[in-house]
């Protein structure tokens, strides 16, 4: 009788400490993503007119983070996933449009799992990035380590 009083308690426990490591988070993270994906401004509009369209695109990549902090991330995520950054280079492309395209040219190395965790990481942090072309280059057959040549691009709102 003791030994299942015991063995109770620790499924017990067992259970508790399974919900605030792994459920609890889990939770957060789904409703952090509920948010991201239907952020409040997005009001449920008929869409069935072009303008109507273009206002709903133009209102997701309304942001409150600024271009600065975009790169920020970028590099964040970068770091995080272990890949030596060298010098980037910017491109602020003319448009009269009301989104700006800022082009951001990423020479990386680092392993192939390296840089693709970088651009699964970055692609999911920063949604008003696309990924316009990723070119990889090894120097042998034999060797861990990519060169990998990214273009991204950084879709901002005029304001």
């Amino acid at each position: 009788m003791r030994a299942l009083a015991l063995a109770s308690l620790a499924v017990l426990a067992g259970s508790v400490a399974f919900l605030f490591q792994f459920v609890k988070p889990l939770e957060e993270r789904a409703q952090r993503l509920e948010r991201d994906v239907q952020p409040t401004a997005l009001k449920r509009v008929a869409l069935d007119t072009p303008a109507a369209r273009l206002e709903a695109f133009h209102t997701r990549l309304d942001r409150a983070e600024t271009k600065d902090e975009w790169l920020a991330k970028l590099y964040a995520a970068a770091r995080a996933s272990g890949l030596e950054l060298r010098a980037a280079q910017y491109r602020l492309a003319e448009s009269r449009q009301r989104i700006e395209r800022y082009e951001i040219s990423l020479p990386v190395s680092g392993s192939y799992s390296q840089i693709r965790r970088f651009l699964e990481s970055a692609l999911a942090d920063i949604p008003v990035m696309s990924l316009d072309r990723a070119s990889f280059r090894r120097k042998a057959i034999t060797d861990g380590r990519v060169e990998a040549e990214i273009v991204v691009t950084l879709h901002l709102l005029r304001k």
